[in-house]
């Protein structure tokens, strides 16, 4: 083994690396620029052109599952009717 220099010096390492790599990592302004820029990459802001299309989708969809929906509703009443009415 090595003498109570190394000893100490193996010490100040082991409880210096941690906490300087802590502290490093948790500055933002090293950080801050790039994460941003990875995220207007990543999510570009809307146009009002793409917005439109967002919301006329949107309102397709709507449209389609509400006559979906009514369609179900109309072949139940159907259904319910026919099993409901005495047979003579």
């Amino acid at each position: 083994m090595g003498n109570w220099r190394l000893e100490s010096i193996k010490m100040v390492i082991y409880i210096f690396f941690p906490v300087a790599t802590f502290y490093y990592f948790n500055q933002t302004e090293y950080f801050e620029e790039k994460v941003s820029k990875k995220i207007r990459e990543m999510y570009p802001p809307e146009s009002k052109m793409q917005r439109k299309e967002l919301e006329h989708l949107k309102n397709r969809i709507q449209k389609m599952n509400y006559d979906k929906m009514r369609e179900e509703e109309a072949q139940y009443l159907k259904n319910k009717e026919r099993h409901t009415s005495p047979s003579s």
